[in-house]
C-alpha cells in the first residue's frame, strides 16, 4: 500500500498544530512568523509512522487558500474541534471545502479536553453529530484527546492506523501529476518542490514539465517520507529536486508532469454546487477565487444552460481565468467569494481544455454531461461523443482524460467490441471516432446533398474541396474521404467527374433551361474557333446572364461545352477538330508556335488559340518547350 496523507482541518486555535506534535513530536510551525504569534499561516509536514504523512493547515480565514492547497491531496482528514469552543465559524467552512473536494475519511478529534468536563464534551458531541450528519464523517469515530495532558493521544493513533488499513490505494492513472505546494532552496542541492503524488511515477534522471509554463526540467534527487528514493510512486509525499531551475520560477499551484500530456487553459468547464450557506444566488460574469489542486486563480463564471444559481442548486460553469492554468479532468475544485473571501461553492472540473460555448448550444450541455460520468470506461466514451466529427489520436485521448496511453488503449478494445467505434487515418495515425457521430456526419452529408440539388438543379453535384461548406460545418477532411467513401460503397452518393452527389438525383431543367442548352449548343459548335462569351450568349438570346451560367457549368460538366481559361467556351466537336490539327502538324513538323497554331484554327485569334493550346498543355496532348510545343505523351 503507498503512503496515505492526512490533513488537518479546523477553526483557529483548536489546536491542529499541538495535535501534530503530539502525534509525530515535529513542530509544524516553521516560519518566524507562526513561532512570534503562535499562529499557522502556511501548511506544515510531518511523518506519522512509515505510512502517513499529516499536512497541518492554517485555520485563520485569511489563510483559507493556504488551506485549500494542503486539504486538495489529502485521503484522510483529522477534523478538529476544540472542546471549549465547539463548532466555529471556520469549523463550518472547512467542513465544507472537505464535502467540495470529496475528502472520504476521516476522525473527528475533539481537543483540549482538560479544560472542559465531561457533561460538556456530551453537548460538544451533539452539536458535531448535528453538524455531519449525512456526510462522509456522519459514521466517523469521535475522539476526545488532549494535547496538553496526552490524554487520548495513544488511542488516536490506534485509530489513525486502523483507518489507515482500511483505505484502498489511490487510482494510478499512469501519468505523473504532482501539484506544488512547496518550493525552496536547500544547502548543497539547489532547488526542491514537495506535493502528494496524485498519479504515475517519477525516477531519479527522468524529464518532468512545469506547468503551466511547459517548462522541462530534470530530476536530480528524490525524498519520500524523509529518505533518499530512486523513485516516487502514487499516493507518496515527494520532495523533488530539481536541475537548473531556481527557487523563484516554481510556485505553489504549479504542477509536475509527464512532459506533452497536459496543456494550459484560460478557460475551464464544470459543475458547480453553491453551497445552501452562499449569502446569494450566483449570477455570469461574478468574480470568484477558483481553487483547484494547489492553486488560487482569480476567475469570473459564465452559468450554462441557466440564468443564476441559487444557494444549494448546481449547474455546468465556464470558468475564464484571469491567468493561465492547468488542471485535470474530474479534479474537484473549491470557489470563494471575491469580496468577502468566504468559501461559497465548487465541484468537479469536466474539460480544463474548454473552447468558448454558446450559452444555449445543446451540444455543450450533451458534451459536458457525457464528461461528467464517473466510470472511466463511460468518461471516455463521454470524451469521444463530446469531439464531434473530429477523429481523436491515442495521444489525444490519453492527454484529455490525463489516463495513460496503455489504459486507454484498454478501453478503446472494450468499446471496439460493442461496435461502438469506427477506426481511420489521421495524419498518419491511427484515429478514431464515436459510431453515433460517424453515422450523424453521413445522416447530415445526406441531408446537406438533398438540400444542394433542391437548391442547385442545374449541377450534377458538389466538388469534395466544397463539402465542408454545405455541411455548414468545418470537418477533418480524411474522415470526410471516409464517410464519402462508405456512402459511395453502399450506394448512397456517387462521385462522377469529381463532384459528389445522392446516388438517384438526376438533373432536372425547365423548359426554358432545357431551350437554351440547345441553342448554346448550336451557337458554339457554328462559331467553330471565335466564341461569344457568357455575356454575349445572353444578349443573343434575351436571357440572363445567371441562367446563362448555370446552363453553361452544367452543360461543362456533362461535357457538352469545354470551358479552357478566361471563361471561354468551345463546343467538344471543335476541341477534337482542333486537336487533331495539332496532333497531325506536330507529327510533321516536331513543334508549333502559337502563331502557327493560330493558322490552324483558320479564322481564330489569339484571344481563342493561347488559352485552348494550354488547355492542351494541360491534357497532355501537348507540352511547351520555352515559347514552342511539342508532341505531348
Amino acid at each position: 500500500m503507498s503512503h496515505i496523507i492526512i490533513g488537518t482541518a479546523g477553526h483557529i486555535d483548536h489546536g491542529k498544530t499541538a495535535l501534530v506534535k503530539a502525534l509525530t513530536g515535529v513542530d509544524t510551525d516553521r516560519l518566524k512568523e507562526e513561532k512570534e504569534r503562535g499562529l499557522t499561516i502556511d501548511l506544515g509536514f510531518a511523518h506519522l509512522g512509515a505510512k502517513a504523512t499529516i499536512i497541518d493547515v492554517p485555520g485563520h480565514e485569511k489563510f483559507i487558500r493556504n488551506m485549500v492547497a494542503g486539504i486538495s491531496t489529502i485521503d484522510v482528514v483529522l477534523f478538529l474541534i476544540a472542546a471549549d469552543d465547539g463548532i466555529m465559524p471556520q469549523t463550518q467552512e472547512h467542513f465544507d471545502i472537505l464535502k467540495i473536494l470529496e475528502v472520504k475519511h476521516g476522525i473527528i478529534v475533539l481537543t483540549k479536553t482538560d479544560l472542559v468536563e465531561d457533561d460538556w464534551i456530551t453537548l460538544v458531541k451533539d452539536d458535531v453529530s448535528n453538524l455531519v450528519q449525512g456526510s462522509f464523517l456522519q459514521y466517523a469515530p469521535v475522539m476526545p484527546v488532549s494535547s496538553t495532558t496526552g490524554e487520548g493521544i495513544s488511542e488516536l493513533k490506534i485509530a489513525i492506523e486502523s483507518l489507515i488499513e482500511q483505505i484502498p490505494s489511490k487510482e494510478d492513472k499512469g501519468i505523473f501529476w504532482m501539484p506544488v505546494d512547496r518550493s525552496f532552496t536547500m544547502r548543497g542541492f539547489g532547488t526542491v518542490v514537495t506535493g502528494s503524488i496524485l498519479s504515475g511515477e517519477a525516477k531519479v534522471g527522468d524529464s518532468l514539465e512545469l506547468l503551466p509554463y511547459k517548462q522541462l526540467v530534470k530530476i536530480r534527487g528524490l525524498q519520500s517520507h524523509g529518505e533518499f528514493v530512486n523513485k516516487v510512486v502514487t499516493g507518496d509525499r515527494a520532495a523533488i529536486n530539481l536541475q537548473a531551475i531556481d527557487k523563484e520560477q516554481v510556485h505553489r499551484g504549479d504542477a509536475l508532469a509527464v512532459p506533452h500530456y497536459f496543456t494550459s487553459s484560460h478557460r475551464f468547464d464544470g459543475r458547480l454546487q453553491l453551497l445552501e450557506s452562499a449569502p446569494r444566488a450566483l449570477k455570469s460574469r461574478a468574480r470568484v477565487r477558483l481553487h483547484i489542486g494547489t492553486a488560487e486563480v482569480m476567475a469570473r463564471i459564465t452559468l450554462l444552460m441557466v440564468l443564476k444559481i441559487e444557494p444549494g442548486e448546481s449547474a455546468f460553469v465556464q470558468f475564464h481565468l484571469e491567468k493561465p492554468a492547468v488542471a485535470r479532468p474530474r479534479d474537484p475544485f473549491v470557489i470563494r467569494q471575491y469580496s468577502p473571501a468566504i468559501t461559497i461553492g465548487g465541484g468537479v472540473m469536466l474539460d480544463p481544455k474548454a473552447g468558448r460555448h454558446k450559452l444555449s448550444d445543446p451540444k455543450v450541455l450533451e458534451k459536458l454531461q457525457a464528461l461528467e460520468k464517473e466510470n472511466p470506461l463511460e468518461v471516455l466514451e463521454g470524451k469521444l461523443l463530446s469531439t464531434g466529427f473530429s477523429p481523436q489520436t491515442l495521444e489525444q485521448l490519453s492527454s484529455d482524460i490525463a489516463t495513460s496511453r496503455e489504459t486507454v488503449q484498454q478501453h478503446l478494445d472494450d468499446l471496439e467490441k460493442e461496435q461502438k467505434l469506427i477506426f481511420l487515418k489521421k495524419e498518419g495515425q491511427k484515429a478514431v471516432i464515436h459510431a453515433i457521430n460517424f453515422e450523424e456526419l453521413k445522416d447530415l452529408l445526406l441531408e446537406s446533398l438533398a438540400e444542394f440539388h433542391q437548391q442547385n438543379t442545374t449541377k450534377l453535384g458538389v466538388r469534395k474541396a466544397e463539402i465542408s461548406k454545405i455541411l455548414k460545418q468545418k470537418v477533418d477532411q480524411e474522415l470526410l474521404d471516409f464517410v464519402l467513401e462508405d456512402l459511395e460503397v453502399n450506394n448512397q452518393v456517387t462521385g462522377k467527374s469529381g463532384l459528389i452527389s445522392l446516388k438517384e438525383y438526376k438533373v432536372t431543367l425547365s423548359p426554358e433551361q432545357q431551350n437554351l442548352r440547345k441553342k448554346i449548343d448550336e451557337l458554339l459548335l457554328n462559331e467553330g474557333f471565335t466564341t461569344s462569351s457568357e455575356q454575349g450568349m445572353a444578349e443573343k438570346f434575351s436571357a440572363k446572364i445567371q441562367l446563362v451560367q448555370e446552363v453553361l457549368s452544367l452543360m461543362n460538366s456533362l461535357r457538352e461545352v469545354i470551358r479552357v481559361e478566361g471563361n471561354i467556351y468551345f463546343h467538344p466537336k471543335r476541341v477534337d477538330e482542333a486537336r487533331e490539327r495539332v496532333i497531325s502538324f506536330l507529327n510533321k513538323n516536331k513543334e508549333i508556335t502559337v502563331s502557327q497554331f493560330k493558322d490552324l484554327l483558320a479564322g481564330s485569334s489569339r484571344k481563342y488559340a493561347l488559352p485552348l493550346l494550354n488547355y492542351f498543355d494541360g491534357i497532355g496532348i501537348t507540352e511547351r518547350v520555352g515559347d514552342v510545343r511539342i508532341l505531348g505523351n
